[in-house]
């Protein structure tokens, strides 16, 4: 007997799973040449065991195969909604988010805030201090964002220096306020440069969400509201 699982174990080292051939017909094929062994007066049992192995050993192996492909499917998933340079959510990871928050407002009633931030002076900041320095500050935008969000909460970079932010299932003063606290938070800031010390500091623009809201409308409203606090701020310099 022994022989015949030396025969097996070979055959499960050597086996690869045959992507020409259906898993099911594979599987059938084996079985119903168990069933032809079992019904024969004289049975051989190496040959019956053999093939018992060999179902297991390629049962084994589909597993495997299943399971690598899924692991790979699951990181091509997380690399097309993440940002690279911060780690954070890109604008497809919010788009299915804000459809599936929306969904459920108009489920449930709930409303929340949407934050749409924009760097100020980014550009200046990329062309005197080099990007390396750009890319400092959002990474340092990220971890501020991150590390002063509820775990419900959601945030993104939509790419270059534009972040959003989502205040979910939150009473709308409590969280404009919340929104404001964050700004405030981002100022109080700032990056190690060559010779010099950089304060971030960023715009913001506002838009509620509820259960009459899409997406579209939602990111058109804080956009909006953004480019009238940058305006505003600019007046004031």
């Amino acid at each position: 007997m022994s022989g015949s699982f030396s025969s097996a174990a070979t055959m499960h080292e050597n086996l690869s799973i045959p992507h020409d051939r259906d898993v099911t017909v594979y599987l059938e094929d084996l079985a119903n040449r168990l069933k032809d062994l079992d019904s024969k007066e004289q049975k051989n049992d190496e040959q019956h065991w053999m093939l018992i192995n060999r179902v297991l050993a390629y049962a084994a192996s589909a597993e495997q195969h299943i399971a690598e492909q899924q692991s790979r499917i699951q990181e091509l998933e997380n690399l097309s909604t993440t940002d690279e340079l911060t780690g954070l959510a890109n604008r497809r990871a919010l788009r299915d988010f804000m459809h599936r928050t929306i969904s459920s407002a108009r489920r449930y009633n709930e409303q929340g805030v949407l934050a749409f931030l924009d760097l100020e002076n980014f550009k200046a900041i990329n062309d005197t201090h080099g990007h390396d320095a750009g890319d400092r500050m959002l990474q340092k935008l990220a971890e501020i964002l991150v590390t002063n969000l509820r775990s419900t909460d959601f945030v993104a970079r939509l790419g270059g220096d534009e972040f959003v932010f989502v205040l979910q299932k939150a009473d709308q003063k409590q969280a404009i306020a919340r929104a404001h606290k964050i700004r405030e938070l981002i100022s109080q800031c700032s990056i190690d440069a060559p010779r010099s010390r950089i304060t971030i500091s960023a715009s913001m623009g506002l838009a509620i969400y509820d259960a009459q809201s899409t997406f579209e409308s939602v990111m058109q409203a804080a956009d909006e509201a953004m480019y009238k606090d940058k305006t505003a701020r600019k007046s004031l310099v």
